[in-house]
Formats: C-alpha cells, structure tokens, sequence
C-alpha cells in the first residue's frame, strides 16, 4: 500500500467531514448527532462490526485478512461549551458550544484511516479497533465507562494510540518520547462548616474564613516536605468564597482546587495529607471539613517500545525532520485510562497543524484554529504505525 497516495485520495472527503462536524458541534455525553454521523460513514464504508457503546460513543473493527494482533486507535469526539470567534465560514452554528480542542480533526483522521483500511484488507493481519470516544472533556471521562463495559476486550487490544492537534507555527510535525507525557489532574472541593457570630465576640463563634485560611496554608506543605523533588506535584487552589458582611464571623467557606501529578504515587500522598489537613484543621478551629475528592485524569505514560515504533513511522512514511523525541505541555487526557486500567501498551502523541490567521490561539480558545492539512500526517501515521504493528 501506498500510504500517502491513499490519503491524498480521501482528502477532500475528510476535510469536508471535518468542515460538518465543525458545524454541528455537541457536548460531552451529548454527541447523538455526531455519534450517528460516524455509525453511517463505518457502515458505507464497510467497516467489519460497528456497535455503540456507552450510547454516543461508536466502536468498529476492521479486520485484515489473516487473524493477528490488534491495534487501537482512538479519537475523541465532543466539543466543548465556547462560543466560537474564528470567523470561519464553517463556524459553529450552536451558540456556545464548539470543537475548540481539535476533536472534529481527530475524528475525521480516524474515519480517513477506516476507509483506506477497508479498502486494503489484504494489507494487514490482524484488526484495528476504532474507538470514537465520547465525553473526553468532562470528568471522570468517557475512557473510564467505555473500558468498564468492555472496550479492549472482544478481541483483546494489544496496544493503543491515539494522536491530538495542537495549534502551532509548524504543521504536520509529531512530537512524541516514551514515559510521562500528560499530567494527570483531579479536582477536590471543601465544604467548611462553622458557627457565625458578631466580629466583636469571636470567641463565642467557630470562624469558616479563618479555617479556610488556614486550610490553604496547610496544603503548600504537602508538595515541599511529604513529595519527592524529583518529581511533578502541583496543587492549586482556584476559589475561596465565604462571608456575607465585614462584622459577621464567617459559618462557611467553600474551596476548590487542582491536584495534579505524573504519578499514581504522589497523588495517593497528596490525597491523604488533605484528609489529615482537614482533620487537623477541624480540631483546631471547631469546624466541619467536608473534602469531596473527585479522581479525575490519570497522568498519561507512554509505553517506550510504542512510542518508538510511532517515532520510526514518522521518520519512515513522512521523513526524519518530522518527528521530535521531546516533552509534551501540561495538559490531561483521560486517554490514560485505556493504558493504565487494562495494562495495555500506548503511546499517546501531539501532531502540530498549523493556525489560521496571524496569531496561535491555544486549545480550548474561542479563535482556536489548525490547518486542515496537519490531516494527512496523522492519518498515514495511523495507517503506517498499523501495517508496522500488525505486519511485525
């Protein structure tokens, strides 16, 4: 097969997809219509068994043509609540809702590898599992229910990828290394009861503000005496709110904040010094503490040997200048869930697309932009790091 030849002959077709989706942006757990856009296009293309799972996300297999290994490719599919500011002439036509992270590249790169595989059966051994994921950008994820009911099962995945677009001065380079590459990140929310009272008599009131205080002082503790300095732990607190006038002693304060780590380990300690932290401080000041921790993302690690073999594509089918073995940014995906909940060896990679205009707009701003040609990388990536996976 001749990947490039075979990409540049679906094209047209996925930046015509892509332009669609854009248009018709949905929320995360509420992609009914864009879940049902890719059930259609797997089924014309003949994709082997196209099913919906977790019922917006959609999940096909295409099979080669003698039993083998079977690889994973995943592409997330929601947008996200931004009133769109690009000024595309394919602009979102939801008020504040918007593919302002990629997502409608990333689907329309994965329906462009199903067709190109259907279509060269003889190619490959083994199967490929299109996994069009739902929810990525809502906590817990929608990794986290699609392994729950069996996505890497039935047949069994033997290795994982997945590629995200990124804004940027260059366009179709891949940025990928093995280890740590996404930083996982939970969210925990305190709830500080007291007792008010008048500001003249403290003594006969429980103060939530001061314990709040005092709760966010505590915390800096964790990372510089309980966490190795040789590793990534952030804990950031994002809003205090408590307090109702100068001359009442304050009965709660409400708090939320970030933990976020490249490892299991340390966010374990981190979780448990705030549940000391909040006893302690309860004791002190009379107060009620109540932590809701929510386990949000896990940090992405890639497996090196997958990591690799993503690298040797890039410089095989695209050339040597478009690869860089180089750390990523600080940003979560609950992609993490397919490795590190089943085992399974991934490799999760940047792909660099470009801008639109004068200016690079980050992830998730409303004149978010990319290059529709950063496509045509990420999809012979795809099929060459599949002939590679599946051939060995």
């Amino acid at each position: 097969m001749n990947v490039q030849t075979e990409v540049t002959k679906i094209y047209d077709e996925m930046v015509g997809w892509r332009r669609h989706l854009h248009e018709h942006p949905e929320l995360s757990y509420e992609e009914v219509n864009t879940s049902k856009f890719i059930y259609e296009k797997l089924k014309e293309f003949g994709v082997d068994q196209v099913d919906y799972m977790c019922e917006t996300a959609v999940i096909g297999l295409v099979n080669g043509t003698k039993p083998g290994k079977c690889l994973a490719i995943r592409a997330d599919i929601d947008g996200l609540p931004v009133n769109e500011e690009t000024g595309l002439p394919f602009a979102s036509k939801h008020d504040n809702v918007m593919h302002a992270c990629g997502h409608d590249g990333h689907v329309a790169m994965l329906l462009g590898t199903a067709k190109v595989l259907c279509e060269n059966r003889d190619q490959f051994s083994g199967s490929v599992k299109l996994i069009f994921q739902h929810a990525e950008e809502k906590f817990p994820g929608g990794s986290v229910f699609l392994v729950e009911a069996g996505v890497m099962e039935n047949p069994h995945v033997d290795a994982i990828i997945a590629a995200h677009l990124v804004p940027h001065e260059e366009c179709g380079i891949v940025r990928v290394k093995g280890g740590d590459v996404s930083i996982g990140c939970d969210v925990v929310n305190v709830t500080i009861t007291g007792k008010s009272g008048h500001a003249s008599k403290p003594h006969l009131a429980n103060d939530a503000l001061l314990a709040a205080c005092q709760f966010v002082v505590a915390l800096q503790q964790i990372v510089s005496r309980f966490i190795d300095p040789k590793r990534t732990e952030i804990i950031s607190v994002g809003t205090l709110h408590s307090g109702k006038a100068v001359n009442i002693v304050a009965d709660k304060a409400e708090l939320s904040m970030n933990v976020r780590s490249f490892d299991l380990e340390s966010t374990e300690i981190t979780k448990n010094k705030i549940y000391d932290i909040a006893d302690g401080i309860a004791k002190i000041t009379g107060c009620t503490v109540d932590i809701d921790y929510v386990k949000g993302y896990e940090p992405v690690i890639n497996d090196p040997a997958i990591a690799s073999l993503v690298g040797n594509v890039v410089e095989k089918y695209l050339g040597p200048d478009f690869v860089q073995y180089e750390d990523y940014e600080l940003g979560s995906d609950d992609f993490s869930y397919f490795m590190n909940a089943t085992n399974t060896p991934g490799a999760y990679f940047f792909l660099f697309a470009g801008h639109e205009g004068d200016e690079v707009y980050v992830n998730h701003h409303p004149k978010f932009s990319w290059k529709e040609e950063a496509m045509k990388s990420g999809v012979q990536i795809y099929l060459g790091t599949a002939l590679e996976f599946l051939n060995d």
